[in-house]
Protein backbone atom coordinates (compact mmCIF):
# COMPACT_ATOMS: atom_id res chain seq x y z
CA UNK A 1 0.00 0.00 0.00
CA UNK A 2 2.39 2.49 0.94
CA UNK A 3 4.84 1.42 -2.25
CA UNK A 4 1.76 2.60 -4.70
CA UNK A 5 1.56 5.80 -2.87
CA UNK A 6 5.25 6.67 -3.20
CA UNK A 7 4.65 5.27 -7.05
CA UNK A 8 1.59 8.00 -7.74
CA UNK A 9 3.37 10.31 -5.50
CA UNK A 10 5.83 10.72 -7.93
CA UNK A 11 3.82 11.99 -11.25
CA UNK A 12 2.64 14.90 -9.04
CA UNK A 13 5.98 15.95 -8.24
CA UNK A 14 6.86 15.90 -11.58
CA UNK A 15 3.78 18.08 -12.64
CA UNK A 16 4.42 20.23 -9.65
CA UNK A 17 8.33 20.98 -10.82
CA UNK A 18 7.13 21.78 -14.60
CA UNK A 19 4.74 24.15 -13.56
CA UNK A 20 6.78 25.80 -11.35
CA UNK A 21 9.52 26.09 -14.18
CA UNK A 22 6.92 27.26 -17.06
CA UNK A 23 5.83 30.00 -14.45
CA UNK A 24 9.35 30.85 -14.21
CA UNK A 25 9.76 30.57 -18.02
CA UNK A 26 6.96 32.85 -18.86
CA UNK A 27 8.33 35.60 -16.06
CA UNK A 28 12.20 35.30 -17.91
CA UNK A 29 10.62 35.27 -21.46
CA UNK A 30 8.03 38.50 -20.27
CA UNK A 31 11.27 40.32 -18.71
CA UNK A 32 13.97 39.86 -21.68
CA UNK A 33 10.89 40.99 -24.33
CA UNK A 34 10.10 43.95 -21.56
CA UNK A 35 13.38 45.02 -21.86
CA UNK A 36 14.01 44.13 -25.56
CA UNK A 37 11.24 46.28 -26.56
CA UNK A 38 11.82 48.77 -23.88
CA UNK A 39 15.58 49.65 -25.43
CA UNK A 40 15.15 48.63 -29.25
CA UNK A 41 11.37 47.98 -30.33
CA UNK A 42 9.69 50.98 -28.75
CA UNK A 43 12.41 54.12 -29.26
CA UNK A 44 12.28 53.05 -32.99
CA UNK A 45 8.55 53.22 -32.82
CA UNK A 46 9.25 56.31 -31.29
CA UNK A 47 11.45 57.27 -34.52
CA UNK A 48 8.49 56.34 -36.90
CA UNK A 49 6.58 59.39 -38.10
CA UNK A 50 3.54 57.25 -38.39
CA UNK A 51 3.77 55.88 -35.24
CA UNK A 52 3.64 58.71 -33.13
CA UNK A 53 1.09 59.63 -34.73
CA UNK A 54 -0.91 57.05 -33.08
CA UNK A 55 -2.74 57.51 -29.93
CA UNK A 56 -2.34 54.30 -28.08
CA UNK A 57 1.07 54.22 -28.97
CA UNK A 58 1.95 57.46 -27.63
CA UNK A 59 0.72 56.34 -24.04
CA UNK A 60 2.38 53.44 -24.16
CA UNK A 61 5.91 55.35 -25.08
CA UNK A 62 5.41 58.04 -22.64
CA UNK A 63 8.40 57.32 -20.65
CA UNK A 64 10.84 55.60 -23.55
CA UNK A 65 13.81 57.67 -23.91
CA UNK A 66 15.22 57.94 -27.18
CA UNK A 67 19.13 57.44 -27.21
CA UNK A 68 20.94 58.39 -30.09
CA UNK A 69 24.43 56.53 -30.60
CA UNK A 70 27.15 59.22 -30.09
CA UNK A 71 30.92 58.73 -31.55
CA UNK A 72 33.50 60.54 -29.21
CA UNK A 73 35.12 63.26 -31.22
CA UNK A 74 38.63 65.08 -30.64
CA UNK A 75 38.40 68.92 -31.53
CA UNK A 76 41.01 70.41 -32.06
CA UNK A 77 41.50 74.11 -33.08
CA UNK A 78 43.60 75.05 -36.45
CA UNK A 79 46.54 77.25 -35.63
CA UNK A 80 46.88 77.90 -39.38
CA UNK A 81 46.01 81.49 -40.47
CA UNK A 82 47.07 81.11 -44.03
CA UNK A 83 43.45 81.38 -45.17
CA UNK A 84 43.41 84.94 -43.27
CA UNK A 85 46.44 85.88 -45.70
CA UNK A 86 46.09 84.32 -49.24
CA UNK A 87 43.67 86.40 -50.51
CA UNK A 88 45.13 89.53 -48.60
CA UNK A 89 48.76 89.16 -48.87
CA UNK A 90 49.29 90.28 -52.25
CA UNK A 91 47.46 93.71 -51.98
CA UNK A 92 49.94 94.32 -48.49
CA UNK A 93 52.59 96.51 -49.44
CA UNK A 94 55.61 97.88 -47.42
CA UNK A 95 56.40 101.38 -47.41
CA UNK A 96 60.24 102.66 -47.06
CA UNK A 97 60.83 106.35 -46.40
CA UNK A 98 64.16 108.23 -46.83
CA UNK A 99 64.99 111.95 -46.24
CA UNK A 100 66.66 113.64 -50.20
CA UNK A 101 70.50 113.72 -49.39
CA UNK A 102 70.26 110.78 -46.83
CA UNK A 103 73.46 108.99 -47.48
CA UNK A 104 74.87 105.33 -45.43
CA UNK A 105 71.64 104.68 -43.82
CA UNK A 106 71.48 100.62 -44.11
CA UNK A 107 68.59 100.39 -41.65
CA UNK A 108 64.69 100.17 -41.95
CA UNK A 109 63.76 100.40 -38.33
CA UNK A 110 61.33 103.23 -38.09
CA UNK A 111 62.23 103.74 -41.67
CA UNK A 112 59.56 101.48 -43.27
CA UNK A 113 55.42 101.37 -42.52
CA UNK A 114 52.62 99.19 -44.09
CA UNK A 115 50.11 100.15 -46.67
CA UNK A 116 47.12 98.49 -48.45
CA UNK A 117 46.16 99.16 -52.50
CA UNK A 118 43.08 100.08 -52.35
CA UNK A 119 42.46 100.85 -55.95
CA UNK A 120 44.36 98.82 -59.12
CA UNK A 121 46.04 101.82 -60.51
CA UNK A 122 48.22 102.18 -57.38
CA UNK A 123 46.55 104.16 -54.56
CA UNK A 124 47.67 102.89 -51.31
CA UNK A 125 46.07 103.41 -48.01
CA UNK A 126 48.30 103.54 -44.86
CA UNK A 127 48.07 105.07 -41.39
CA UNK A 128 49.97 108.37 -40.40
CA UNK A 129 51.74 108.52 -37.45
CA UNK A 130 54.28 110.97 -37.75
CA UNK A 131 55.23 108.94 -40.41
CA UNK A 132 54.17 110.65 -43.48
CA UNK A 133 54.16 114.16 -44.66
CA UNK A 134 58.14 115.46 -44.10
CA UNK A 135 58.81 118.09 -47.05
CA UNK A 136 62.04 116.33 -48.06
CA UNK A 137 60.45 112.45 -47.59
CA UNK A 138 60.55 110.26 -50.70
CA UNK A 139 58.64 107.31 -50.53
CA UNK A 140 58.72 103.56 -52.45
CA UNK A 141 56.65 100.93 -51.85
CA UNK A 142 57.69 97.31 -51.53
CA UNK A 143 55.68 94.28 -53.21
CA UNK A 144 56.04 90.56 -52.40
CA UNK A 145 56.64 90.18 -56.05
CA UNK A 146 59.78 91.51 -56.30
CA UNK A 147 58.48 94.62 -57.38
CA UNK A 148 58.81 98.15 -56.15
CA UNK A 149 57.29 101.86 -56.87
CA UNK A 150 58.02 105.60 -56.27
CA UNK A 151 54.87 106.93 -54.28
CA UNK A 152 54.03 110.44 -53.12
CA UNK A 153 51.50 111.14 -50.97
CA UNK A 154 48.34 112.04 -52.13
CA UNK A 155 45.78 112.99 -49.33
CA UNK A 156 46.01 112.80 -45.54
CA UNK A 157 43.12 112.64 -43.10
CA UNK A 158 43.86 114.58 -40.52
CA UNK A 159 40.63 113.43 -38.61
CA UNK A 160 41.23 109.55 -39.01
CA UNK A 161 45.32 109.58 -39.41
CA UNK A 162 44.37 107.89 -42.73
CA UNK A 163 46.98 108.88 -45.62
CA UNK A 164 46.94 107.97 -49.53
CA UNK A 165 49.85 107.90 -51.45
CA UNK A 166 49.75 107.53 -55.22
CA UNK A 167 52.23 104.86 -56.55
CA UNK A 168 53.96 105.95 -59.94
CA UNK A 169 53.34 104.23 -63.14
CA UNK A 170 51.48 101.45 -61.29
CA UNK A 171 48.65 99.11 -62.84
CA UNK A 172 46.76 96.30 -62.13
CA UNK A 173 47.67 95.95 -58.82
CA UNK A 174 45.62 93.47 -56.59
CA UNK A 175 43.24 95.32 -54.07
CA UNK A 176 41.89 94.54 -50.55
CA UNK A 177 38.45 93.96 -49.89
CA UNK A 178 36.43 95.23 -47.02
CA UNK A 179 33.71 93.87 -45.29
CA UNK A 180 30.54 95.13 -44.70
CA UNK A 181 30.88 97.80 -41.79
CA UNK A 182 27.77 96.01 -40.24
CA UNK A 183 29.55 92.85 -40.08
CA UNK A 184 32.13 94.39 -37.57
CA UNK A 185 31.68 93.36 -34.31
CA UNK A 186 33.81 91.96 -31.07
CA UNK A 187 34.61 88.42 -30.64
CA UNK A 188 35.52 87.70 -34.11
CA UNK A 189 39.14 86.36 -35.25
CA UNK A 190 41.18 88.69 -36.78
CA UNK A 191 44.63 88.68 -38.14
CA UNK A 192 47.17 91.98 -38.62
CA UNK A 193 48.49 91.42 -42.24
CA UNK A 194 51.89 93.79 -42.63
CA UNK A 195 55.61 93.69 -44.32
CA UNK A 196 58.13 94.22 -42.42
CA UNK A 197 61.78 96.25 -43.54
CA UNK A 198 63.38 93.34 -44.49
CA UNK A 199 62.60 92.03 -48.73
CA UNK A 200 58.63 93.24 -48.12
CA UNK A 201 58.77 89.82 -46.07
CA UNK A 202 55.01 88.85 -44.62
CA UNK A 203 54.39 89.95 -41.05
CA UNK A 204 51.49 88.85 -39.36
CA UNK A 205 49.47 88.94 -35.64
CA UNK A 206 46.94 86.78 -34.37
CA UNK A 207 43.73 88.20 -32.00
CA UNK A 208 40.34 88.69 -31.25
CA UNK A 209 38.37 91.95 -32.14
CA UNK A 210 37.55 92.57 -27.75
CA UNK A 211 36.31 95.77 -27.64
CA UNK A 212 34.08 98.80 -29.64
CA UNK A 213 36.19 101.46 -27.67
CA UNK A 214 33.61 104.14 -28.97
CA UNK A 215 34.92 106.65 -25.62
CA UNK A 216 38.54 106.26 -27.37
CA UNK A 217 39.75 109.35 -29.75
CA UNK A 218 42.91 109.92 -31.34
CA UNK A 219 43.24 113.51 -30.01
CA UNK A 220 44.46 111.63 -26.38
CA UNK A 221 42.21 111.57 -23.04
CA UNK A 222 39.91 113.97 -24.23
CA UNK A 223 37.74 113.85 -27.27
CA UNK A 224 38.42 116.23 -30.37
CA UNK A 225 35.54 117.60 -32.19
CA UNK A 226 38.22 117.11 -35.13
CA UNK A 227 40.00 113.86 -34.19
CA UNK A 228 38.42 110.64 -34.77
CA UNK A 229 36.20 109.54 -31.76
CA UNK A 230 35.72 104.78 -31.12
CA UNK A 231 37.66 102.33 -33.06
CA UNK A 232 38.12 98.81 -32.59
CA UNK A 233 40.51 97.18 -29.86
CA UNK A 234 41.83 93.98 -30.79
CA UNK A 235 43.91 91.32 -28.48
CA UNK A 236 46.74 91.22 -30.67
CA UNK A 237 49.20 89.20 -29.53
CA UNK A 238 52.78 90.84 -29.63
CA UNK A 239 51.49 93.75 -31.29
CA UNK A 240 53.50 96.09 -28.80
CA UNK A 241 57.30 95.40 -29.87
CA UNK A 242 59.78 96.91 -31.32
CA UNK A 243 58.69 95.84 -35.15
CA UNK A 244 54.94 97.71 -34.28
CA UNK A 245 55.77 100.69 -36.34
CA UNK A 246 56.41 98.25 -39.39
CA UNK A 247 52.94 96.98 -39.02
CA UNK A 248 51.15 100.44 -38.87
CA UNK A 249 48.83 100.45 -41.40
CA UNK A 250 48.50 97.12 -41.88
CA UNK A 251 45.23 95.42 -43.08
CA UNK A 252 43.37 93.96 -40.31
CA UNK A 253 41.18 91.39 -41.81
CA UNK A 254 38.51 88.64 -40.81
CA UNK A 255 39.25 84.61 -41.28
CA UNK A 256 38.20 84.91 -45.06
CA UNK A 257 40.78 87.41 -45.70
CA UNK A 258 38.41 90.54 -46.22
CA UNK A 259 39.48 93.95 -44.59
CA UNK A 260 37.94 95.31 -41.19
CA UNK A 261 40.15 98.09 -41.27
CA UNK A 262 43.11 99.83 -40.97
CA UNK A 263 45.89 99.17 -37.90
CA UNK A 264 46.62 102.07 -36.10
CA UNK A 265 48.91 102.96 -33.12
CA UNK A 266 49.62 105.52 -30.72
CA UNK A 267 50.95 106.35 -27.59
CA UNK A 268 50.12 107.63 -24.31
CA UNK A 269 51.39 107.09 -20.84
CA UNK A 270 50.48 103.70 -20.45
CA UNK A 271 53.01 103.02 -23.98
CA UNK A 272 51.73 102.18 -27.19
CA UNK A 273 48.55 101.30 -28.05
CA UNK A 274 47.32 99.33 -31.27
CA UNK A 275 43.69 99.51 -32.81
CA UNK A 276 41.74 99.10 -35.91
CA UNK A 277 40.22 102.46 -38.00
CA UNK A 278 37.55 100.62 -39.16
CA UNK A 279 36.31 100.22 -43.28
CA UNK A 280 33.59 102.56 -42.94
CA UNK A 281 36.29 105.52 -42.17
CA UNK A 282 38.59 104.40 -44.84
CA UNK A 283 35.80 103.95 -47.41
CA UNK A 284 35.00 107.76 -46.94
CA UNK A 285 38.54 109.34 -47.17
CA UNK A 286 38.89 106.84 -50.39
CA UNK A 287 35.49 108.57 -51.92
CA UNK A 288 36.55 111.94 -51.18
CA UNK A 289 39.49 111.62 -52.77
CA UNK A 290 38.25 109.90 -55.77
CA UNK A 291 35.92 112.27 -55.99
CA UNK A 292 36.98 115.80 -54.75
CA UNK A 293 41.00 115.02 -55.08
CA UNK A 294 41.06 116.16 -51.87
CA UNK A 295 39.90 115.13 -48.18
CA UNK A 296 36.99 117.87 -46.65
CA UNK A 297 36.38 117.65 -43.17
CA UNK A 298 34.12 120.91 -41.04
CA UNK A 299 35.88 122.06 -37.85
CA UNK A 300 33.50 122.85 -34.96
CA UNK A 301 36.74 123.61 -32.55
CA UNK A 302 35.84 122.10 -28.78
CA UNK A 303 37.06 119.68 -26.47
CA UNK A 304 34.37 117.49 -24.82
CA UNK A 305 33.74 114.45 -22.88
CA UNK A 306 31.81 111.81 -24.34
CA UNK A 307 29.05 111.04 -21.78
CA UNK A 308 26.84 107.78 -21.04
CA UNK A 309 25.05 106.12 -18.75
CA UNK A 310 28.02 105.81 -16.49
CA UNK A 311 29.06 109.49 -16.49
CA UNK A 312 25.09 109.75 -15.53
CA UNK A 313 25.20 107.90 -12.48
CA UNK A 314 28.44 109.18 -11.37
CA UNK A 315 26.98 113.29 -11.94
CA UNK A 316 23.61 112.20 -10.44
CA UNK A 317 22.50 113.58 -13.51
CA UNK A 318 20.13 112.26 -16.35
CA UNK A 319 22.29 113.37 -19.07
CA UNK A 320 23.35 109.33 -20.56
CA UNK A 321 23.94 110.96 -24.13
CA UNK A 322 25.77 114.17 -25.91
CA UNK A 323 29.24 116.25 -25.64
CA UNK A 324 29.62 117.65 -22.25
CA UNK A 325 32.16 120.85 -23.53
CA UNK A 326 35.27 120.61 -20.61
CA UNK A 327 38.61 120.86 -19.41
CA UNK A 328 40.01 119.70 -16.47
CA UNK A 329 40.99 123.33 -15.37
CA UNK A 330 37.65 124.45 -16.42
CA UNK A 331 39.10 126.96 -18.31
CA UNK A 332 36.99 128.40 -21.15
CA UNK A 333 39.94 129.03 -23.86
CA UNK A 334 40.94 125.40 -22.91
CA UNK A 335 37.77 123.75 -24.24
CA UNK A 336 36.84 125.98 -27.31
CA UNK A 337 39.32 127.31 -29.05
CA UNK A 338 39.59 130.90 -29.30
CA UNK A 339 38.26 132.40 -32.95
CA UNK A 340 36.83 128.99 -33.94
CA UNK A 341 33.51 128.02 -35.15
CA UNK A 342 32.19 126.89 -31.56
CA UNK A 343 33.92 130.33 -30.05
CA UNK A 344 31.91 132.56 -32.05
CA UNK A 345 28.54 130.78 -31.44
CA UNK A 346 28.76 130.82 -27.73
CA UNK A 347 29.65 128.31 -27.04
CA UNK A 348 30.83 127.70 -23.14
CA UNK A 349 32.76 125.05 -21.13
CA UNK A 350 30.10 123.21 -18.97
CA UNK A 351 27.57 122.95 -21.83
CA UNK A 352 26.15 119.60 -23.24
CA UNK A 353 25.66 119.63 -26.89
CA UNK A 354 22.31 117.22 -27.39
CA UNK A 355 22.39 117.00 -31.35
CA UNK A 356 23.55 118.13 -34.46
CA UNK A 357 21.00 119.58 -36.66
CA UNK A 358 18.14 117.16 -35.08
CA UNK A 359 20.92 114.19 -35.22
CA UNK A 360 21.14 113.22 -31.63
CA UNK A 361 24.57 113.18 -30.15
CA UNK A 362 25.00 109.51 -28.46
CA UNK A 363 27.48 106.50 -28.21
CA UNK A 364 27.28 105.33 -31.65
CA UNK A 365 27.48 108.49 -33.91
CA UNK A 366 29.52 111.01 -31.02
CA UNK A 367 29.97 114.93 -31.69
CA UNK A 368 33.25 113.87 -33.53
CA UNK A 369 31.33 111.90 -36.47
CA UNK A 370 28.73 114.09 -37.21
CA UNK A 371 30.83 117.47 -37.52
CA UNK A 372 32.99 115.51 -39.49
CA UNK A 373 30.48 114.90 -41.96
CA UNK A 374 29.78 118.19 -43.18
CA UNK A 375 32.24 120.54 -45.12
CA UNK A 376 34.20 123.91 -44.03
CA UNK A 377 31.37 127.08 -44.99
CA UNK A 378 28.52 124.81 -43.91
CA UNK A 379 26.27 126.17 -41.15
CA UNK A 380 24.76 123.39 -38.30
CA UNK A 381 21.92 124.07 -35.39
CA UNK A 382 23.53 122.98 -32.50
CA UNK A 383 20.87 121.90 -29.42
CA UNK A 384 22.79 122.46 -25.56
CA UNK A 385 21.43 122.23 -22.21
CA UNK A 386 23.42 125.31 -20.65
CA UNK A 387 22.58 125.00 -16.84
CA UNK A 388 19.25 122.95 -16.40
CA UNK A 389 18.18 124.75 -19.59
CA UNK A 390 17.93 123.56 -23.86
CA UNK A 391 19.05 126.24 -26.36
CA UNK A 392 19.81 126.28 -30.00
CA UNK A 393 22.49 128.05 -31.04
CA UNK A 394 24.12 128.20 -35.13
CA UNK A 395 27.14 127.62 -35.73
CA UNK A 396 29.13 128.33 -39.31
CA UNK A 397 31.75 125.55 -39.46
CA UNK A 398 35.21 126.06 -40.90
Amino acid sequence: MAENETIKGKPRKAKLAKFVFFVVLIFVVSGISSIFSDKYIFPWLAAQEWFRKQAFLNKMMDNVTVINKTEQVTVSENQDISGYTQKSASSVVEIVVRQKGDKNVVSTSGQSASGVVVTSDGLVASYDNKFFGGKDAEYEAYFPDGKSYGAQVAAADSFSNIVLLKLTNAENLPVAEFIAPEDIKTGIKAAVVGRSGFNAEISLLLGITSEWAKSYSLSGPLASSEKLQGVLFADFAGAVSADSKALSGGAVVDQNGNMLGILGESKDDSGVKMFVVPVNHLQYVIDQYLGKGKIERATLGVYYVALSEENAYLARNNFDHGGLIYSPSGQQGLAVLAGSPADQAGIKVGDIILSVNGDEVNPDQNLAYLISGYKPGDTVSLKINRDGKEIEVQAALN
